[in-house]
């Protein structure tokens, strides 16, 4: 295990793609320990042979299509108009649009990117300082994969056989909790610093802010409703959001010609294609820690270093953060969740819940250095350097790691919706 971990760190040292690093490692051990070479490809087909991961493409698909069908501006106007008069006006409309956005893209990126572009340019208009700008879009970014649909739930359930519905049903609760946190956090600093505040928009403004973008908030009350009354599983949900997002920019924006459609094809086949062969190497690789019984080690450390459920989420969390600064989030989830499971169960610790505070923890971990994923695309939009992006999100651990501990330590907060849906 010493060897496997050391080329492991040495190809990632070396610049080597981490879905080819640990798909080499676990090559090495393959033919270090006289096994079949066969053996890759038959875990590889195993790992990809899951029905749930077809939501992967979709997903990816609906929130390209929405980005590109020019939702966001439509989006942030309907946000600005309803709670930009409050004191910290931008940033509220920062986090209240982002909410509302994660709730049809499912992923980080996609919120950074569509609504992220918009939003610092409108603060920047407004006189908000650059630091605070950036730093309220990254942190605002990370509800993405917690308020359902999520990517990296899907991935997580497939890899802990876990139910995607429940998961994505358990995030509803600390996906609100966070944009509360957030809200609360930009109305201290801005009645501090005084930062200026949208007029108040008139009855008619806002209603026909609301009108214009009422089929884009029928996306996620189309996902979340279908969902909670069983209409259909998260992998037809993930079609249902593409086909939606395309009849939205087609038939009512009419903003989405064929060429642009074929474009965010392309971009969805590439994006699905990383995702895939990212699985597929880290999923090998959790194959042969699984086959050395290090899950069996770790339990035993574990053991050792925690005598209570509390203790074991804490070990756990701070484990995931550190892992977080220094790999993507969904390596970490794809090599870390077999080896937790037994951990899970010998303290008695829920799946759904464990679920929900690895994906929080993992987009905290996107907004640090020095692969904070987050803190790179904010980087490009905002032309910041990436040193003061890192520095601009440190504020903003407090309120995400705040929630983090709430749900770490009382399982309720992500439990008790998926349990009265569900019963």
């Amino acid at each position: 295990m010493l060897e496997l971990f050391g080329l492991l760190l040495a190809l990632l040292l070396l610049g080597i793609p981490v879905f080819a690093a640990t798909g080499l490692a676990a090559l090495f051990y393959i033919l270090w320990n006289g096994l079949p070479a066969l053996v890759i490809v038959q875990q590889l087909f195993d790992a990809l042979d899951k029905f749930p991961l077809l939501a992967v493409p979709f997903f990816v698909m609906a929130g390209n299509l929405m980005n590109s069908a020019g939702i966001s501006d439509r989006l942030y106007r309907f946000a600005d108009h309803l709670v930009g008069h409050i004191p910290g006006g931008l940033g509220h409309v920062n986090v209240f649009g982002s909410l509302i956005f994660s709730g049809m893209s499912g992923t980080a990126m996609a919120d950074a990117a569509g609504m992220g572009t918009i939003e610092l340019r409108a603060m920047r208009a407004q006189g908000y300082d650059d630091d605070f700008a950036v730093g309220i879009t990254c942190a605002s970014a990370t509800m993405g994969p917690i308020i359902p649909p999520s990517l990296p739930m899907v991935l997580y359930g497939v890899t802990a056989s876990a139910s995607v519905g429940a998961l994505f049903i358990a995030g509803i609760v600390p996906g609100l909790m966070m944009a509360l946190a957030l809200h609360v956090y930009v109305f201290v600093v801005a009645s501090r610093r005084g930062y200026p505040r949208s007029p108040r928009a008139t009855w008619r403004a806002l209603a026909v802010s609301f009108i214009v973008s009422l089929p884009v908030l029928f996306a996620p009350a189309i996902i979340l409703g279908g969902l909670l009354f069983g209409v259909f599983t998260p992998t037809e949900a993930a079609v249902v959001a593409s086909v939606y997002a395309t009849l939205i920019g087609v038939l009512i924006y009419r903003t989405l010609g064929p060429r642009q459609f074929i474009e965010e094809l392309r971009s969805t086949f590439e994006t699905t294609a990383i995702v895939m062969i990212m699985s597929a190497g880290a999923i090998v690789f959790g194959w042969v820690l699984v086959r050395e019984n290090f899950a069996s080690e770790f339990v035993a450390f574990m053991l050792a270093l925690a005598s209570e459920p509390w203790q074991c989420m804490l070990a756990l969390n701070v484990a995931l953060l550190i892992c977080g600064m220094f790999m993507d989030p969904l390596p970490i989830l794809l090599i870390f969740t077999p080896l937790v499971l037994p951990v899970l169960e010998t303290y008695g610790i829920d799946v759904v819940q464990f679920g929900v505070v690895m994906v929080l923890n993992l987009m905290i971990g996107m907004m640090t250095p020095p692969i904070g994923g987050l803190c790179f695309v904010l980087s490009r939009i905002s032309g910041l350097p990436l040193s003061r992006t890192f520095r601009a999100c440190v504020p903003f651990y407090l309120p995400l790691g705040m929630v983090l501990v709430l749900i770490s330590v009382w399982p309720p907060f992500t439990l008790w919706l998926p349990r009265l849906v569900f019963q």
